[in-house]
């Protein structure tokens, strides 16, 4: 009974060791949740730039109460891993990618093309402060292909009005 419990145990345990040579990994600035669809927590870290390694399936990424200045393109790539849990040469586009939030970040220009690299983008979340809304928010041009296809969302007055959202789902 003992030789069955322990090579049970044994086979388990090489079981995970070869399934988290394969999982994805989290930077360590964040908290990462899921394996299909990726949820990245990393709020309130001091963070200047996104944390490098961000899984490739993230499908909400937190960001909120750091420190970004700037917001562009490149900013928003994720990695992956070769057969032998290696992180492979160049970071990939987060396709999955479906609501960001900035909000809480001292930015006061966002690049009008920093989100084209995210094609499932429905929400996003930015600052809402006095000086930010005359500097970031007129420089953003709505026109252009990032923000394409968004629309305001309405804050309500119960809401936190320390942030914008714009939004790809259609008005209720």
């Amino acid at each position: 009974m003992l030789h069955a419990h322990a090579v049970w145990l044994l086979t388990t345990l090489a079981y995970v060791l070869q399934c988290s040579r394969y999982a994805l990994a989290c930077p360590s600035e964040c908290f990462c949740f899921g394996s299909t669809r990726v949820t990245v927590h990393c709020e309130f870290r001091n963070l200047s730039s996104v944390p490098q390694y961000i899984p490739y399936r993230t499908t909400h990424l937190f960001l909120n109460g750091n420190n970004f200045q700037l917001v562009t393109a490149d900013m928003f790539r994720g990695y992956t891993k070769n057969d032998r849990g290696e992180w492979n040469d160049g970071p990939v586009p987060l396709f999955q990618l479906r609501e960001i939030k900035l909000d809480l970040n001292p930015m006061p220009v966002v690049s009008e093309f920093a989100f084209q690299n995210s094609p499932s983008l429905q929400l996003i979340y930015l600052p809402f402060y006095v000086q930010i809304q005359h500097q970031g928010l007129s420089e953003m041009r709505l026109d252009k292909a990032s923000f394409d296809g968004f629309t305001r969302v309405p804050v309500h007055p119960l809401e936190d009005p320390t942030y914008v959202a714009f939004s790809r789902y259609p008005p209720q």
